[in-house]
């Protein structure tokens, strides 16, 4: 009798981030390439790692799939001939670029001739010639459409990646205390010491914990801050950041991925944008009425601080939430059944 073989198919996440300067990434595209795994356990995973430092003890810690390294400072040629020979050792099915630079087009272009690709952008970015483009960003309505080359595009915040744990219970604690601070994986421009500056008058009316990032150290400075204060509390990461949202009245953060967790919590948020691509993402939740845009690091940042802090110290807040704005935490689910159908 002749026994069949049944193999997994493969899927390879290119991805960079970590904590270098000047590249506009922090850890987001790790940590979202991570959820989106979480949705596809039936394929055999690898990523392909631009790690530019911190990101591959994030892949490690939660994730012992397959990881490969790739030089932070490879060339768009040997990045292709890298991600090829991978594909080919691997028998690699399916590829899904997850990462914030000027060559992800071209990359795409010529990936997509020898396997089925899938770009995950954001902001306003679409136009990629692939199999399919993922895009969560809140200024697009939710949708499906086409863009320039034909390829299926699938828009708004219906399909940001997020985790697992956003598919439920995503209600608020009643009456929550705590001020939430939350720069990213990576503060890249020393917010969390522009904001504890000004939070010094005000801790003895406020509860306030700020969590730093996994790539951000926590310095001899915050040490000694956090112990003067028994209402402070200064951590490198967290084990549970929902159940932090969740008991959170105001949270002040970059614009990154994580303002769409707020969201869902209904949670009010002041966004201090660490990259340019922010602002947009900035912009659309102030229009919204779900934050506020305190724009970049700048001295008329340091009096929004200020005058918020005030205001929540006498527990008033400006952002009247509109509680009309929808948004779910099943994107990721719904992006790994397109996966899925892709692969059949």
């Amino acid at each position: 009798m002749k026994i069949e073989m049944k193999f997994k198919k493969s899927i390879l996440f290119r991805i960079s981030g970590g904590s270098a300067k000047n590249q506009e990434l922090g850890l987001g595209h790790i940590y979202r390439a991570l959820n989106l795994s979480m949705n596809l356990v039936e394929y055999q995973i690898h990523f392909l790692v631009q790690d530019y430092g911190g990101s591959l003890d994030v892949l490690k810690k939660i994730d012992k799939k397959y990881i490969h390294k790739l030089n932070v400072n490879i060339s768009l040629d040997e990045d292709v001939k890298t991600t090829c020979k991978l594909i080919k050792k691997e028998k690699i099915d399916l590829l899904i670029i997850d990462k914030f630079d000027r060559v992800t087009k071209p990359y795409a272009m010529a990936m997509k001739k020898i396997v089925k690709t899938i770009v995950i952008s954001d902001t306003d970015k679409i136009d990629y010639n692939t199999d399919l483009v993922v895009n969560g960003f809140v200024g697009f309505a939710n949708s499906i459409k086409k863009n320039r080359f034909g390829t299926k595009c699938l828009l708004g915040p219906k399909y940001q990646i997020l985790s697992k744990e956003y598919e439920k219970n995503n209600i608020k604690e009643k009456n929550p205390e705590t001020i939430l601070v939350a720069f990213g994986g990576y503060d890249n421009l020393k917010l969390v010491e522009l904001f504890c500056k000004q939070m010094i008058r005000y801790i003895g009316l406020l509860k306030i914990k700020i969590i730093l990032g996994a790539s951000t150290k926590k310095t001899k400075k915050l040490i000694n801050l956090e112990s003067k204060f028994d209402n402070l509390s200064i951590v490198n990461t967290t084990l549970n950041f929902k159940n932090d949202i969740k008991n959170s009245k105001f949270v002040f953060c970059a614009g990154g991925i994580s303002t769409y967790e707020f969201a869902i919590l209904h949670v009010p948020f002041a966004i201090i944008c660490q990259y340019k691509h922010q602002l947009k993402t900035a912009r659309v939740w102030k229009k919204n009425r779900v934050a506020l845009n305190f724009g970049f690091k700048s001295k008329i940042l340091e009096k929004r601080l200020e005058n918020k802090l005030l205001n929540l110290s006498r527990n008033s807040s400006e952002v009247n939430f509109n509680t009309n704005f929808k948004i779910d935490g099943f994107g990721s689910k719904r992006v790994g059944l397109e996966i899925k159908k892709l692969l059949q």
